[in-house]
């Protein structure tokens, strides 16, 4: 078998050629061909026990695939493909941290900058506090949040989501004068901007003192991506074509995914019924039907990109490569560096249990939560079933995209995937 094989080669209905995968021999790149072949066992598996319908995986290392499948169905009779267009959700944050670090590498945004020199609501946010009978107050900050703040999750904007929220009247507190200013934090296609969101959000209460507290919100990443909007001078989805998706090849990557890609658009399911979830997932929270929204300008950066497998594997190759992609320099070494490392010191987030950098879970030892390829490695997840995974010191790369809804038993998959993929190294 010689070491490049030309597998992955994708074609529509019409004919037309979408893309192609070049694939490489696992020997030849160190990865034992027998023990990557249990991922299909561990797929076959998610389906049989109605986890998941269907998914992709793509397996890399040192730059090369070394499997690219997918398994099941994308709908009901409809098998899934290798080039389906994902709802990438919360995968879409490290992007976002992406392009923020972009502009740090040009000098025109530091870390430490508060959020204020670019949105100057955000100098009159205050800090509620709960008293020993109950009372929540506010009170001023010990300093503003800072655009690090933003990036590590320690902002202290809270998630509005209930699951989230339970035992933390602090958090429910912030969280309704969220909705009481009409802050949707979800999927939908909202009919307007991420500035018209940001201009409400600033000024409103904050559940903890900036910088103290890991909270996983998704307010946060769309604050940055309209930082990213006022620094650059574009909006958010022009800016990340012209620096972004184009530079890495990322040619089916977007918010809002054209009516010629809707048949390549998985359906999302019902972890454990396997319903077919044709509207919201749970009313008044998480739309499935995104891409084919009335409103196409909100462009939410925190959960709302779509894309193919292959192109978020650019991406990945690129933070791998510390900051290159083909030659090409999309960040410095210092950013990716910055990335990737963690930063909450011993703090764990409470999904998945680990530390966290910008944007990304970062694995320092193995727990009792979730555990990824090995120490070092990073990544994060997407809401429908979906992780990445980098580990530097093995140059390997495992990605794996479902559409399910984000129920407990959905995490088990990617944690046998990826523990099968650090058992393939030879």
């Amino acid at each position: 078998m010689s070491a490049e094989m030309n597998h992955g080669i994708f074609f529509s209905k019409e004919g037309m050629f979408l893309y192609k995968a070049v694939m490489t021999d696992p020997a030849k790149a160190g990865i034992s061909p027998e023990s990557l072949g249990y991922i299909d066992g561990v797929m076959q598996r998610a389906i049989d026990e109605k986890v998941m319908k269907g998914m992709v995986t793509l397996v890399a290392r040192k730059g090369k695939i070394v499997q690219l499948k997918a398994y099941g169905h994308a709908d009901e009779g409809v098998p899934m493909r290798e080039d389906a267009v994902f709802r990438l959700a919360s995968m879409s944050k490290t992007v976002g941290a992406a392009a923020l670090m972009q502009l740090f590498d040009r000098g025109l945004v530091m870390p430490s900058d508060p959020v204020s020199e670019y949105l100057p609501g955000f100098h009159k946010t205050r800090v509620a506090s709960i008293d020993p009978t109950g009372c929540i107050s506010l009170e001023e900050p010990e300093r503003e949040i800072t655009i690090h703040d933003l990036l590590t999750m320690r902002s202290g904007i809270t998630p509005i989501n209930r699951a989230y929220e339970i035992m933390d009247p602090v958090k429910i507190f912030c969280a309704d004068r969220y909705r009481e200013a009409g802050i949707i934090d979800t999927m939908h296609p909202l009919n307007e901007t991420i500035g018209d969101v940001c201009d409400r959000l600033a000024g409103l209460p904050v559940a903890s003192q900036p910088g103290s507290r890991w909270d996983y919100s998704n307010l946060s990443s769309i604050v940055l991506g309209r930082v990213v909007e006022i620094v650059s001078g574009q909006d958010l989805l022009s800016y990340l074509k012209d620096h972004i998706f184009d530079p890495l090849e990322m040619e089916e990557t977007t918010f809002f995914p054209d009516s010629r890609l809707y048949d390549r658009i998985p359906a999302v399911f019902a972890c454990g019924s396997m319903e077919r979830l044709d509207g919201l997932d749970v009313p008044g929270t998480d739309d499935t039907q995104l891409a084919r929204g009335p409103s196409k300008k909100y462009y939410n950066i925190a959960a709302g990109l779509h894309g193919t497998i292959l192109d978020y594997y650019h991406f990945t190759e690129m933070l791998r490569c510390g900051g290159t992609f083909r030659g090409r320099r999309v960040l410095s070494r210092n950013a990716v560096d910055l990335m990737t490392r963690n930063h909450i010191g011993r703090e764990r987030t409470y999904l998945y249990g680990h530390g966290w950098g910008y944007m990304v879970n970062v694995q320092e030892e193995v727990n009792t939560m979730f555990n990824y390829m090995g120490h070092g490695s990073y990544g994060w997840h997407g809401y429908w079933g979906s992780v990445f995974n980098i580990w530097p010191e093995k140059d390997m790369t495992a990605i794996m995209i479902s559409q399910v809804s984000p129920v407990l038993p959905s995490w088990k998959p990617q944690e046998r995937f990826l523990n099968v993929v650090a058992g393939s190294l030879v």
